[in-house]
């Protein structure tokens, strides 16, 4: 087969970067592009609706996810409304992905954790990361104790939306170093915050784990294990991988 033809015949590739990362399969049918799950569950790469931010939020298509980059690298303030790259979460996807019964116990820097056990390598190589970065900065410690947890099967404050933190794929580091947009004072306007260091955001990322302080409603203690985010050929206009 010619390298044209197999680029021709290639899923999009956010279809492909679910068969990469999440076990999926690409499925055509009557033109339109869907994500197979192993449990047969079909998700559309695009339902044909028009969306507001919040109509993605509820109910994503497979573009929805993409729809907004993650952006890596230097620490920057987020002041574009909704630039919440993550947030927009296919809850089915997760659930197949990682179910109740795969969790496990591990140490995270000498505290007892629960995640699931297929993320579990990816917590290691994290801590692994954070020992050599405290050991440089003595400074990063207190970022690191009391974390504020793991798996919680619990729906995110203010909607019906479940966690990430349903599926043992995200953890909270020191709430009281964090900051929280549902924490500002009732009635003011969202203007991001932070005061976790950078080497502690490259060290999570640099695993699969994107950051909450990327967000517009920022979140800064949170981490959550999303490699198709950081993957550069996820992109909805990544040109396909034969």
């Amino acid at each position: 087969m010619s390298l044209l033809l197999a680029l021709l015949l290639a899923p999009p590739a956010p279809i492909a970067c679910l068969e990469r990362h999440y076990g999926a399969t690409a499925v055509e049918k009557d033109g339109a592009h869907f994500a197979r799950l192993p449990d047969g569950t079909l998700l559309p790469l695009d339902d044909g609706r028009k969306k507001s931010f919040d109509d993605k939020l509820d109910a994503p298509d497979v573009e929805d996810v993409f729809s907004i980059p993650y952006r890596p690298g230097p620490i920057r303030p987020v002041t574009t409304p909704d630039d919440d790259p993550g947030r927009i979460r296919i809850p089915r996807l997760f659930e197949v992905a990682y179910p109740p019964g795969g969790l496990v116990r591990i140490d995270f820097l000498g505290q007892k954790l629960t995640v699931h056990r297929k993320v579990a390598p990816a917590f290691a190589r994290v801590a692994a990361r954070l020992g050599r970065a405290l050991r440089a900065d003595p400074g990063l410690g207190p970022f690191l104790e009391h974390l504020g947890g793991t798996y919680n099967p619990r729906k995110i404050a203010g909607t019906d939306r479940p966690s990430a933190h349903s599926y043992g794929i995200s953890i909270d580091i020191n709430v009281a170093r964090s900051h929280y947009w549902r924490s500002r004072a009732r009635g003011t306007p969202i203007l991001w915050r932070n005061q976790i260091p950078q080497a502690i955001v490259d060290a999570f990322e640099a695993e699969g784990f994107i950051w909450g302080g990327r967000w517009y409603h920022y979140d800064t203690m949170h981490f959550e294990y999303r490699p198709e985010l950081l993957d550069p050929a996820c992109l909805p206009h990544a040109r396909p991988v034969p």
